[in-house]
């Protein structure tokens, strides 16, 4: 019969693992400095899941993480020279179409006004209800018989493949605009970029960009003087407007809502701007744990407790893996996704710091002298999780006490300086 642990246990356990809730249990081997004398015993690392509903802990730092490479593309630091704050650089948020009249809540807080009309199957294309924000029918079909689900789950499942294509036709479009080739384009300039995507309540995915401008060279170098922020964003509107790709089933392009702000003038809020894409990178496909992890049937979509909506997405992504000219997409796979196949955040190789750096940099900061060293190549996985389920909890509730310490800290910060309480 296996010992229950002390609480003094437990919370070693979990230091051990970084607060992680879920940790991944090695087995190996250590080589006591002293005495040379090896001993087997088990390693508790963290699982590094960037998924809030997951791992709260994990998340934090991989937010943080967020934060860091996104700033650091717009203020320097890390690295990265604070020149290139100069740079022009753009904030722009490319969206899907429409595959069907969806609920809304608009500004003035109406879903879909107008004069009572209707679909091919009797359904009203016009609601008069005013949505709570947090109403699940928010991005759910008016008619859902009348919804092309297929074409969204396919356009999800593009979407990263658009954005790459698109991305190439801007330089394109830029080096005609310079007078060059687009093999020349690189001796002139070249653009970095920073993208984040975020699911909408309709279940499709956005995109965020932050695109900077720089020289060519070394990184990081200054741009050509005539090539100004508004230069670049007026190429950037004509490409989106009308490119588009071939998929398995017809054209794939973007949605007619286009925004496209010149980050260069927004000064102090570049800050907000790496808050406001950070925050995307811990969510699951909706924020729950419904969609934070693959499904293994088709059944247990069926059975999970989501919109009927997200729901029909998910299983209308399984379903299309059926049809052998889709197979290469591997809908099944990112069912939980809609689709959707790419990384939430992705970037240029020069637009900042990377995330393997700030996590090198922190294991060595984090690195306390031992007396045991591990034998490399002897360990071995041991299974996921705490051997005492109450670790969990307490892993959370441990974090959930130390971001509340770091938000009253501030707050008193604030005060001691005259900030309103």
């Amino acid at each position: 019969m296996t010992r229950q642990k002390s609480t003094h246990e437990l919370v070693k356990d979990i230091q051990q693992a970084g607060g992680c809730s879920h940790p991944i249990r090695l087995r190996g081997e250590f080589v006591n400095q002293a005495t040379g004398e090896v001993n087997e015993r088990p390693l508790l690392v963290a699982c590094k899941d960037r998924r809030a509903v997951l791992c709260p802990s994990c998340s934090y730092l991989y937010k943080a993480d967020a934060w860091i490479v996104v700033s650091t593309g717009l203020i320097g630091g890390k690295g990265v020279p604070t020149s290139i704050s100069a740079h022009p650089r753009l904030f722009l948020t490319l969206t899907a179409p429409s595959f069907g009249p969806v609920h809304a809540r608009r500004a003035d807080g109406s879903c879909q006004p107008g004069r009572l009309r209707y679909c091919g199957h009797g359904r009203s294309l016009v609601c008069s209800r005013r949505h709570d924000d947090a109403d699940p029918a928010i991005g759910s079909p008016l008619c859902d018989v009348c919804y092309h689900y297929g074409d969204a789950v396919l356009w999800n499942a593009e979407s990263s493949r658009l954005w790459n294509r698109t991305f190439e036709q801007i330089r394109r479009r830029l080096a005609i605009a310079l007078g060059v080739s687009y093999e020349e384009l690189a001796q002139q300039v070249r653009l970095n970029y920073l993208k984040v995507a975020e699911f909408q309540r309709r279940g499709l995915a956005h995109f965020h960009v932050v695109l900077r401008a720089d020289g060519p060279g070394a990184p990081f170098s200054p741009p050509p003087p005539d090539l100004t922020a508004q230069r670049l964003a007026g190429i950037i509107e004509s490409v989106v407007k009308d490119f588009s790709i071939t998929g398995p089933r017809g054209t794939v392009s973007w949605g007619q809502q286009f925004h496209l702000a010149d980050a260069s003038t927004l000064s102090r809020d570049d800050l907000r701007i790496a808050a406001y894409l950070a925050k995307y990178a811990t969510k699951s496909a909706d924020g729950s744990m419904d969609f934070a992890q693959r499904f293994r049937s088709r059944s247990e979509i069926l059975n999970i407790n989501a919109p009927a909506h997200l729901r029909q997405l998910a299983l209308t992504a399984w379903d299309l893996a059926q049809d052998p000219s889709l197979v290469h997409l591997n809908t099944r796979g990112h069912a939980h996704a809609f689709g959707f196949r790419g990384q939430l955040i992705t970037k240029s190789r020069h637009y900042s710091t990377r995330f393997q750096d700030l996590r090198a940099a922190r294991a060595a900061h984090m690195k306390a002298p031992h007396s045991d060293d591990p034998v490399a190549g002897s360990f071995s996985y041991d299974g996921q999780g705490y051997d005492d389920p109450r670790a969990a909890t307490i892993a959370e509730f441990l974090h959930q006490l130390t971001l509340e310490a770091r938000r009253d800290a501030k707050g008193d910060g604030a005060n001691a300086q005259g900030s309103p309480s």
